[in-house]
């Protein structure tokens, strides 16, 4: 059975972020991925977050794409390396930290990592 997988990114480094280094490691399975080793794999969404500040309750179109996310049901969402970049076990912005925790909430597995090794 493939695996759906979600990648969701922060806005900041929209500028410079082309995706390219996530699909990448998805693609060859290294890193954050390699944890699937060959088994079948599908990127059903790259979700930017909305930025500083937008929340669930004040961002109609954050909510959207959360409601969009939550009835993929993927496999897991992976946390680039944008929303990861001090590591493993530091706090993660409070907005990147709410999306995550609807997911897990939603039964879907929140991974810190793309083409980190997290």
């Amino acid at each position: 059975m493939m695996k759906r997988i979600v990648i969701l990114t922060c806005l900041k480094p929209n500028r410079v972020c082309t995706g390219a280094a996530c699909f990448q490691a998805f693609n060859q399975r290294t890193r954050a991925f390699a944890r699937y080793g060959k088994e079948p794999l599908e990127i059903e969404a790259f979700m930017r977050c909305s930025g500083c500040g937008h929340t669930m309750e004040n961002d109609k179109g954050l909510q959207e794409k959360v409601e969009r996310i939550v009835k993929l049901h993927p496999e897991a969402v992976h946390l680039g390396i944008c929303c990861c970049h001090d590591g493993r076990d530091q706090e993660l912005c409070q907005e990147i930290e709410a999306l995550a925790g609807i997911f897990r909430e939603n039964g879907i597995k929140v991974v810190r990592g793309t083409h980190s090794e997290f």
